[in-house]
């Protein structure tokens, strides 16, 4: 594939290839992770993706009898601690994808 290429042109060609794999990888994991939290009473739980769908909602039997707002308010409290677990994890995969961008681009760089 490379026969004939130029070597600068082939060497931004792969590094190309590896920030695409790089971003395959990342929405891979986005589509397929899950964050998972319940409540203080753990009578709610509820699962959001990687995108921050919710996919689920667990409420312990008995607990509409206690009213609306307390539903809310334990809804609430679950959504907030599954949404701080996605937003960690994608903060962290976005400071190692910086990394790894940068790893790739400074590569580029210094040979040149």
């Amino acid at each position: 594939m490379t026969d004939g290429m130029h070597p600068e042109v082939a060497a931004v060609l792969q590094k190309a290839q590896q920030l695409q794999a790089l971003m395959d990888d990342q929405l891979h994991k986005m589509n397929t992770e899950t964050f998972t939290a319940a409540d203080e009473t753990n009578t709610v739980e509820v699962t959001l993706n990687g995108h921050h769908h919710l996919k689920s909602v667990f409420i312990e039997d008995g607990l509409l009898r206690l009213g609306a707002q307390t539903v809310e308010q334990r809804l609430n409290e679950a959504l907030q601690k599954a949404t701080a677990k996605a937003s960690a994890s994608i903060t962290a995969d976005r400071e190692r994808l910086d990394e790894m961008v940068a790893d790739l681009t400074g590569e580029g760089t210094s040979q040149q």
